[in-house]
């Protein structure tokens, strides 16, 4: 359990650890409400052109605080821009693009509830990169996620698999669990000597110029006729689902550890629903309560630790190895 430390006078001040726990919260509700304002600005903006704003006025208010050291390790950034590249094509270009193109047909809740079939994605995508393989529990547990999506998907109609009639919106959020897989994937290879900042700061870059050469093909911008719930939706996702959640984010992971920090993603499907059903009057159908729950249940087998062994410690991963 985590204290307080005392002050001077007998203030009780929260310990590192209830911030850590706070800020991790706050980054997860903060990347829940990116989908109801995405979801929101569907009429207005087009998905390709507001990922591009997104991360273009994110970057306009990142650079004064980070580029300076984006210039001292410089030398860094020529020595990994192949893995810099990488992790903005997966997980700033096609990750967030084809996250509001799911939204621009599917519901915020739909598409935040299948956001939690990443860690079975990950799974999956370790194991064939040469990773370790899953336990027979993790790939039960992968299986059932997967279940679970299929009810998601098809809304508990069988026929939607028979006439292979699905949702585009679904299925693009699938590709979005496959994007974020693969950048998850590629973050672990990030060299320790990388400072985390000047890797968002340059994927970032490396994202948008990848994005810019579709902006030509995305619907002409009419900013004179937005509303000013449009401008503030847009500056939310620029600035609190983008710039202040990962300063949040960073904060935690520097004092729980990125393995402890990365469960509060889970918190994710269970705040995007309630905002899309308080903010946007969605509606949560039988068949979307069901699949959730089928995919939470995966997802906390996925998750599990290996049962400890005699000696108290957890016990070792029999697994073969290739």
């Amino acid at each position: 359990m985590f204290g307080k430390r005392l002050l001077p006078g007998g203030a009780n001040r929260p310990s590192p650890g209830i911030l850590a726990v706070f800020a991790l919260s706050l980054a997860a509700l903060f990347w829940s409400g990116n989908f109801i304002a995405g979801r929101a600005l569907r009429d207005d903006i087009d998905p390709v052109m507001l990922n591009t704003l997104r991360w273009l006025l994110c970057l306009a208010l990142f650079l004064p605080l980070v580029g300076g050291r984006v210039i001292r390790y410089r030398h860094l950034v020529r020595r990994d821009w192949r893995l810099l590249l990488a992790l903005g094509a997966t997980g700033i270009a096609a990750f967030q693009t084809m996250i509001y193109m799911a939204l621009s047909q599917t519901t915020a809740a739909n598409a935040v509830l299948m956001l939690a079939l990443t860690p079975a994605a990950i799974l999956i995508g370790g194991a064939l990169s040469g990773g370790a393989r899953p336990t027979a529990i993790q790939g039960a547990g992968t299986a059932i996620s997967l279940i679970g999506a299929a009810v998601l998907i098809t809304r508990g109609d069988v026929s939607v698999l028979l006439t292979f009639s699905f949702n585009r919106g679904d299925l693009w959020m699938l590709g979005a669990v496959v994007a974020w897989a693969v950048y998850s994937l590629l973050l672990r290879q990030r060299p320790a000597d990388l400072p985390q900042d000047v890797t968002l700061a340059v994927s970032i870059t490396f994202g948008l110029a990848l994005i810019a050469p579709l902006t030509v093909f995305s619907d002409p911008l009419d900013p004179w006729s937005w509303s000013l719930g449009v401008v503030s939706a847009l500056l939310y996702i620029a600035v609190f689902a983008s710039l202040i959640a990962f300063l949040l984010w960073s904060y935690g992971v520097s004092v729980l550890g990125p393995q402890r920090a990365g469960q509060f993603v889970h918190l994710m499907p269970v705040f995007g629903p309630i905002l899309a059903v308080l903010i946007l009057q969605e509606t949560l159908v039988a068949p979307q309560i069901a699949g959730a729950a089928i995919v939470f249940f995966g997802m906390y087998l996925v998750n599990r630790r290996p049962a400890p062994g005699p000696s108290g410690n957890p016990a070792p991963d029999r697994t073969p190895r290739k």
